[in-house]
């Protein structure tokens, strides 16, 4: 792909593709782990929020100034443009659900235990962090082609990741071959979550997890 120089978008804020160590990692209400939120950090909390309550498009840079408490001038120095706002979030947030699902993806266990802690951890991503996805599913084509491409691509190695799992499955005798066409559906049902689940809701977020596995295992009907 044709890809925009790897630096910062936002000052403080390193950029979130070659971001594999080193920055912050983001705690359920979108803050660094840590005693204090920092300008940057604040000011991607604040704009994925009214990006989900407003979409990206209407939403001005006004509202992003009044919204973090920045002024105009404070806000330009955090940020070039709204496009490196909405870059920011979307890159960010598949750049560290990336890197816990290869590393679930990889631990010594059953290939089905294995697709649990990917579904379990995906949706309680979706479920505490859910402004941030909201953007992510949402508006991530309006960003321009480079960017849009990156996060793409980003979405595409989140698949991979699954699809070996069940490529791997198949080949042990445990599950049916899984194409593509099948693997959108399946990502589709989870990934959809974001819609209406809750961290706070009655039922845990783990417990929707294993119930959509399990569906998806094992179907609807009686045996």
């Amino acid at each position: 792909m044709s890809a925009e120089p790897r630096e910062a978008h936002l000052a403080g804020v390193a950029s979130p593709r070659p971001r594999r160590r080193g920055r912050p990692p983001l705690n359920p209400d979108g803050e660094a782990n840590g005693p204090a939120e920092t300008t940057p950090q604040r000011l991607l909390r604040v704009s994925a929020e009214l990006f989900a309550e407003r979409g990206f498009d209407a939403t001005g840079v006004q509202e992003l100034s009044d919204a973090s408490g920045l002024a105009r001038g404070a806000l330009y120095y955090h940020m070039k443009s709204k496009q490196d706002l909405l870059h920011s979030i979307a890159a960010g947030l598949l750049d560290e659900v990336n890197e816990r699902a290869r590393r679930l993806a990889a631990q010594d266990a059953p290939v089905v235990d294995r697709m649990r802690l990917l579904a379990r951890d995906l949706l309680r991503d979706l479920a505490t962090r859910r402004a941030a996805w909201t953007v992510v599913q949402r508006d991530w084509r309006a960003l321009d082609p480079p960017r849009r491409q990156e996060v793409a691509d980003l979405r595409d190695e989140y698949e991979a990741i699954w699809q070996r799992l069940f490529d791997e499955g198949a080949d042990q005798g445990v599950l049916e071959p899984v194409d593509p066409i099948l693997r959108r559906g399946i990502m589709g049902l989870f990934n959809s979550s974001y819609l209406w689940i809750d961290d706070r809701g009655e039922v845990p977020t783990d417990e929707i997890a294993d119930r959509l596995l399990r569906l998806l295992l094992h179907g609807l009907a009686r045996e």
